[in-house]
């Protein structure tokens, strides 16, 4: 099944690569070794002690290698047969018993997953979905671009806690490398703990989980959805490989049928509910999120961005504007050093909520409020005569960021849509010509739903402004389909947010014009968005696409590692959403509804807002598992709510 090369230095996995592979890709790189374990032992206060190989023996197809510090002894088997196998024992060669917590016990399996140019990437490289929970824990590695041939690794033996991700120091397209951490154990003096995996290859993100049901430790989890609203059923459903004898489960009401388990749950308190489930004596678990109901997440969120957020001082250039907000010191916070802390660019999405919002909930200080930020936008970035937007306040030109246009365009038709006042539409559709004259035609610009604005202007009667606005957007979208997988770099190589794009704008053409060319164009773009997501029983990662880089740029923490949710995420969930009603194909339909539903964990119900979770157990020496205490941006995560909701 597999191509292997060994190191003779550390007796790690140098290469793996799937036989017949016509692109040759190596599944496994990175600074660190494939399968090297990962343990440091405290020998004192603030001294710390690794292990080392000791010996390598490589005969054809297997390896075995040792290694030992004064403490503790790892051997490590690797057998390439017809699905490659690797067996951890670790043993206690002390006199005394050692405890190993998870942050300092593991295994270093770096993935290729990292972003060069996109042809490079839809062929050469992989999203890496890593689930550790407990004796049910895998790896799911995609190649980022359509494929049948694409790597499982399903542990046989032991226990996984999380993973630790380490990053280059500038990592915007290096995903880094993962260590998977041990669940903490301990041993007595010649006590052993063995560990165990195989990796295979599967056809797509179904086919994973037909080959991974075949092991006897494997518990496949699945949920009716991730997130709930407060009083609405979860149901959980836990697959065994065997009729189910003896079971356990942490919360709701459980029942059996064969080698399924049930649990239904229902709250009235938001939060994250855990519920950690035994079966014929393996153990994993699912986290689910109950979330307030969405009209009152959304006032709640309004309320605060208006007492906290909006910022008012006589004089000031940013008196009226929507500021990011720090919510570990309470206080609202901008820099205009750091372009991505300044009171434009993304901060838009708060006042594109708020005047979705009160289009159908009146509210008068929600308006006024809202009245002062647009004219603080046209005051201080967005020229209303000449369609130029800026980067900043001050309408400053020194740097021009194409992404920012188009959220204009968006607020622009929101302020349409509630005030009917057609200036509005005429001040978009100036914007957007601007934009398209000074090269957004080859552009790959977020949150814009393109025939929305084309329609408002045929609907308010400025048929000419409609015609021209749509010749604009076809033209685009024609450049989008001769790119092809070509996907242009921006600000990162190639991620998420340069595939939805492309599917959006062809799919909103094909809504205008009905021709299917636009269509299928699309579904190929979405086979390759589709490969970002993982399927875990986790709402921050189901249908959540892979963003690694955002927190560096936009949060309090400015950490490169995986924001499991980051609210850019609800992008692949509109794409889904606009394939779904174009297709007729339902499944897309339920995607998007979850993937949209597990970004509401980025709002409290008082209505504080975080840009992102960082999602992995440590990122190199920092902790993870929290959300960043910047309110930066998230807001646009609403706005597609409530857009995905009102269709529904």
């Amino acid at each position: 099944m597999f191509k292997v090369e060994y190191s003779r230095e550390n007796g790690g996995l140098n290469s793996l690569v799937i036989c017949g592979d016509k692109y040759e890709l190596n599944w496994v790189e990175g600074e660190k070794t494939f399968g090297v374990p990962n343990i440091i032992m405290q020998t004192q206060f603030n001294r710390f002690e690794g292990i080392l190989p000791q010996s390598v023996e490589i005969d054809g197809e297997c390896c075995r290698a040792v290694y030992s510090n004064a403490l503790v002894k790892v051997e490590v088997e690797r057998i390439n047969k017809d699905r490659y196998t690797e067996r951890y024992v670790i043993t206690n060669t002390s006199s005394n018993e050692i405890f190993f917590p998870s942050d300092r016990c593991g295994i270093d399996m770096p993935f290729n997953d990292n972003y060069e140019d996109a042809e490079t990437c839809l062929t050469k490289r992989c999203n890496t979905h890593i689930w550790c929970a407990e004796q049910s824990s895998y790896v799911m590695a995609l190649r980022m671009g359509a494929s049948e041939q694409n790597v499982g690794m399903v542990i046989t033996k032991g226990s996984l806690f999380g993973y630790t991700q380490t990053t280059p120091a500038y990592a915007k397209n290096d995903r880094g490398d993962f260590t998977l951490n041990f669940s903490p154990f301990s041993l007595l003096p010649g006590e052993s703990y063995e560990f165990s995996q195989e990796i295979f290859v599967f056809a797509d993100r179904n086919d994973f989980y037909v080959k991974a049901r075949e092991y006897d430790n494997f518990i496949d989890v699945t949920m009716n959805h991730q997130t709930v609203f407060c009083g609405e059923k979860l149901v959980i459903k836990a697959k065994a490989h065997d009729k189910i004898k003896k079971y356990s489960v942490s919360a709701g009401n459980a029942t059996v049928r064969g080698k399924v388990l049930t649990v239904e749950y229902l709250s009235d308190t938001p939060g994250e509910v855990r519920f950690d489930i035994e079966i014929n004596g393996i153990k994993t678990h699912a986290l689910a999120y109950v979330s307030p109901r969405l009209d009152e997440l959304i006032e709640n969120r309004i309320a605060f961005i208006i007492q906290k957020q909006q910022y008012h001082k006589e004089g000031s250039a940013l008196d009226g504007g929507y500021l990011v907000y720090d919510n570990e010191t309470d206080s609202p916070y901008f820099n205009n050093m750091v372009a991505d802390h300044n009171a434009s660019r993304e901060r838009l999405g708060m006042g594109i909520v708020i005047a979705k919002y009160l289009q159908k909930h009146r509210n008068d200080s929600f308006y006024n409020s809202l009245m002062e930020y647009t004219e603080f936008v046209f005051r201080e970035f967005a020229d209303w005569e000449s369609g130029q937007v800026y980067d900043t306040i001050g309408k400053d030109a020194t740097q021009v960021r194409l992404y920012n246009a188009p959220w204009v365009c968006v607020f622009c038709c929101e302020l349409y849509n509630l005030t009917k006042d057609r200036e509005y539409l005429e001040v978009m559709f100036r914007v957007m010509k601007h934009y398209y004259e000074n090269g957004g035609d080859k552009f790959y610009p977020n949150g814009i739903s393109i025939a929305e604005p084309v329609k408002l202007l045929r609907e308010a009667g400025l048929t000419d402004l409609s015609q021209k606005l749509y010749e604009y957007a076809k033209g685009h979208t024609d450049n989008m389909i001769s790119f092809g997988g070509r996907y242009p770099k921006h600000e990162v190589d190639y991620e998420q947010t340069i595939v939805t794009p492309a599917v959006t704008f062809m799919l909103q053409l094909y809504e205008l014009t009905g021709d299917k060319v636009y269509l299928e164009n699309a579904e190929l773009h979405t086979e390759n968005l589709v490969r970002f997501d993982s399927l875990a029983p986790d709402y921050h990662l189901y249908e959540t696409p892979i963003r690694h880089w955002d927190d560096y740029w936009f949060g309090k923490e400015q950490t490169f590692g995986d924001t499991f949710p980051h609210y850019w995420s609800v992008l692949s969930g509109w794409a889904y959403y606009l394939m779904g009603k174009a297709s007729k194909n339902k499944n897309y339909l339920a995607m998007a509804e979850d993937n949209i539903r597990n970004c509401l964990c980025l709002f409290t119900p008082e209505g504080r807002g975080y840009c992102a979770y960082l999602y992995p157990f440590r990122i190199g020496n920092k902790k993870g598992k929290l959300f960043d205490a910047y309110a930066n941006d998230q807001d646009f995560a609403l706005y597609f709510a409530m857009k995905l909701f009102e269709r529904n």
